[in-house]
């Protein structure tokens, strides 16, 4: 499957479940002094997240170019070193705006991967923040992973924040192991290349 079928895929996909296709924003944000390059899909959206702005939709999909080479985000010292860190990539993002919540993230999710992306079900774990029992029972009754194969991590991994303040909190992850031990939970989050966000 190529780069250009995955992104047409994901696209596809967030259409038919009623998303708006909102194009990539430059990669040099015109209207954010606080970044020097787009480093996330979520910026172009940062006003809405802050409350400072609105869209006239209520659930967007997007294939965001980002540059991380700065910031909080800088993924320039690990280039090199493992086989997904990159200064240059596309972030595949569906957004809700006050429509949906975990239930349909994660159900989505899970469906994109196993059921379009047709990856094996087996080799895919499901992490949660360590309080969020709220996502921990989603994914045990709204889905058919594993139960085994559902981690708790705390915040270094499984909690998200914009920056110093703004908008944060609890955030799911999923992880392919395509190593031969895959069904060993210690490589989910162990920054080893068998086993990938």
């Amino acid at each position: 499957m190529t780069s250009q079928e995955i992104r047409q895929q994901f696209l596809d996909f967030f259409k038919s479940k009623e998303h708006k296709i909102v194009a990539s924003a430059p990669v040099v944000p015109y209207d954010d002094p606080t970044l020097l390059f787009t480093n996330a899909g979520m910026n172009q959206f940062k006003d809405v997240f802050l409350g400072q702005g609105t869209r006239d939709y209520k659930r967007a999909a997007d294939t965001q170019k980002c540059i991380r080479v700065s910031g909080k985000h800088n993924d320039l010292e690990e280039v090199g070193h493992d086989t997904y860190h990159h200064t240059f990539f596309e972030m595949l993002g569906n957004w809700s705006f006050g429509d949906y919540y975990k239930e349909e993230a994660i159900i989505w999710a899970w469906e994109l991967l196993t059921e379009v992306w047709k990856l094996p079900k087996e080799r895919l774990w499901a992490t949660v923040y360590e309080t969020d029992d709220e996502a921990l029972e989603m994914w045990k009754t709204k889905t058919d992973i594993n139960p085994d194969h559902i981690l708790k991590f705390g915040a270094k991994d499984n909690f998200w924040e914009m920056g110093d303040t703004g908008p944060c909190g609890p955030c799911s992850e999923i992880h392919i192991n395509v190593g031969d031990d895959f069904n060993n939970p210690k490589y989910v989050n162990a920054g080893v290349p068998e086993c990938i966000e």
